[in-house]
Order: C-alpha cells, then structure tokens, then sequence
C-alpha cells in the first residue's frame, strides 16, 4: 500500500522567489524492519515526482524535472539521499538521510557560504561538515526537539551486517539574539565502530580509514550580524578506544552578503595522530566562494579549493568552478 505524503502545487517557499512554481507529487514510508537470515535494520521507501520552473527579472525562463524512482535513487535499506519525518509537541522523528545528533548540534566553519556549483570551497582537505555520519548505511534515526532557545538531539545508524556496534550521537545547542546578532553555540558527541571510514577529506590525500570504535567530542561557535557578516570556528576530536589513533580537526569561516552579492572564505586543518608506526600527518585547506543573484531564483557563482598536506600518500590539489545555479 502506497500513502500520499503530500501533493502540492504551489509558490516554493523561499523568501524572494516569487516566479518560481513547483509541482511535488509523491509517497513515503518508515519504520524497522528484519527476519530470517538478516539484521533488523531502518526501512525508508520513497517516491517523489518533481517538476520545477522559473523566470528571472529579465525574462528568461527556465525549468527541470524528474522522477526520483525512475533513476533508481532509493533503496529500502539506503538513505537514498531521501528523509521521512513525523513532527508534534513532542519534538521531530526523522530517518534516512539526514544529520546525526553532532552534526544537527554544531555548526560547519563554512559559515555565509555563497556556495558553488562543484562544491569546490568546502571539498578541500581541511574541510570536516559529516562527522561520524555514514560510517554505517548512511540511514539515520533522530529525535530532536527545542525548548526556547535551547535544543537537544539524539541519534542512532546501524550496521545492517550485525558486524559492528550501532553508532549513537546526543547534541545540544543554543541561540542568543544579542541585538544586531544572532550567537550560535553547539555541542555534542557521538560514538562509531568505523570500518575504513573516512571522516572528512582525509582520504584523499592521505590514504587513511579511521577502523575501530571511536570517540567523537565536537564544539561549535557561530554568530551572524545585522550587517550581513558571519563568522564561525568549530573544533572536533576523534578519539580511539582500541588504537592510539587520534585525529584532531579545527575549522573557520567568514561571510558577507549585501544585497544581490556574497563573498565567503574558510580554512581548515587535520592533525593526525597515528598509532602502528604510521607517520603523524597534517592536511590543510582552504576554500573562497562568490556569488551574484540574478533574481527569480537564479544566480551565478565562482567557487575555488586548495588542499596542502605533507602525507606521503598524499598530493596537494586545487579545484574551481564556475556557473550559474536554479533554485525553484
């Protein structure tokens, strides 16, 4: 039996977009599931019919769809890149793809980010946005609520193949409005049994998989002015409970948004402190972004990466990108 989630044709709900119309017809479903020969293990199924246009303040038009399960996006057992929630006075349940407790809790060093079409300026090595998030099948299962300007989360991911402890998370975090700005603070920690995990970037430029149980302990500051900057800085430790294996990572952020324009900056750096022989390694990077808005939910950007690491498995690299990004 498939239930009709939701149907709507309507303005999408983005401030300032008032010429972009979406058509969202679809179904989903939730829950656990298990038997005979398996794990019990989270079930998402979801089906989503898109279809999506615009227009910019001179005229030009422009549109897409596309039909989620038709290009095999979700699996019952994979967050698909799919989420199904259930909200009320006793908070928000969600499954699927969506953030653990930690990573709902803190916030990214990509603060203001005017963001790019390759992603460029946070997909630098000294980038960290997951977490211990996807060490697992990537399904997620959260319980978050606020009271005020306080919140609390706790989350689970489980192995579908028994082999590994379930990972767990709990955040908390609270909003201050200062007057003219707006002070962010997060906090949480999460647990993962990991099997060649890469935690942010690291791998890429290093060779190395976190494997065992670890320890997270993340903490985040964030603050947004009346002038249209923000600022951030976040710091995580990784922290093994079988090995000698430590991973420490520290992030930043600035942005600036005026009117149509936005500029945004962040570095990042991984300490890594290997256990075995292996040698210590140190990856950083940085990323820029830049971004003008054309108006009815278009606008162009110019993103850049840089990665420096001194790991001998490791390569120093830079990526951009340019083009123009829809919003409907």
């Amino acid at each position: 039996m498939k239930k009709v989630l939701f149907a709507t044709s309507a303005l999408v709900a983005t401030a300032g977009v008032a010429s972009a119309d979406v058509a969202v017809t679809g179904w989903a479903e939730m829950g656990i599931y298990g038997g005979s020969g398996m794990e019990t293990q989270f079930f998402t199924d979801i089906d989503v019919l898109f279809r999506m246009s615009g227009e910019t303040d001179n005229g030009l038009t422009f549109g897409a769809g596309v039909d989620l399960d038709e290009n095999g996006a979700f699996t019952t057992n994979d967050d698909g890149g799919a989420f199904v929630f259930i909200s009320g006075d006793f908070g928000t349940v969600t499954m699927g793809d969506t953030d653990g407790a930690l990573d709902w809790a803190l916030t990214e060093a990509w603060v203001g980010n005017a963001g790019s079409i390759n992603d460029d300026e946070t997909g630098h090595g000294g980038a960290l946005g997951a977490y211990g998030d996807g060490a697992y099948d990537g399904q997620i299962l959260r319980y978050d609520n606020t009271f005020g300007d306080f919140g609390v989360a706790i989350s689970f991911e489980m192995d579908d193949t028994g082999a590994r402890d379930a990972g767990y998370a709990v955040g908390f975090r609270y909003g201050l409005d200062m007057g003219g700005a707006d002070l962010n603070i997060g906090i949480g920690y999460q647990f993962i049994d990991a099997m060649n995990y890469n935690p942010g970037n690291t791998n890429a430029f290093t060779g190395q998989d976190l494997d065992g149980e670890y320890d997270i302990l993340g903490i985040s500051v964030s603050t947004t002015l009346a002038s249209g900057l923000s600022i951030g800085i976040e710091y995580t430790d990784y922290n093994s409970n079988e090995a000698d294996d430590e991973y420490t990572h520290m992030g930043v952020g600035i942005g600036y948004s005026m009117d149509a324009f936005s500029v945004s900056a962040n570095y990042g750096m991984w300490d890594i402190d290997a256990d075995g022989g292996a040698p210590d390694e140190e990856i950083t990077g940085f990323g820029i972004a830049a971004a003008y808005d054309l108006g009815g939910g278009a606008s162009i950007h110019l993103g850049y990466g840089n990665t420096e690491t001194d790991a001998a498995a490791g390569a120093d690299a830079d990526s951009w990108s340019f083009g123009v990004a829809m919003s409907f």
